[in-house]
């Protein structure tokens, strides 16, 4: 798994690029990765911008991940977007039911 943080794209918002397989095990990484990103947000809504486009593989236990960082975000005013998300993902996504829990956009 890759994870990246790109240029802010604006004041308040993060982006957080991932890439390769999030299967189990990577996916506990992905969850302090995401929380760690949502800890540093100091704006009143903050944002938090997730590109999917790199992702070969996408488990359950990464939606897990995104969902708990959803949350927190929420619970503190902010949002969670999921960008470009790759076939793989929107396959998951699609099948689990996420398309319509996590929002899902494309840049």
């Amino acid at each position: 798994m890759d994870l990246r943080l790109e240029a802010p794209p604006a004041a308040g918002v993060m982006t957080v690029a991932i890439g390769g397989e999030v299967d189990l095990v990577a996916a506990g990484v992905l969850e302090r990765f995401l929380l760690g990103a949502v800890a540093e947000q100091r704006s009143a809504a903050p944002g938090l911008i997730v590109d999917l486009s790199d992702a070969e593989f996408f488990g359950c236990a990464g939606l897990n991940a995104l969902l708990t960082a959803q949350c927190r975000l929420e619970a503190g005013g902010g949002w969670l977007r999921l960008v470009d998300p790759s076939p793989a993902v929107a396959r998951v996504l699609d099948v689990e039911g996420m398309n319509t829990r996590l929002r899902v956009t494309e840049s």
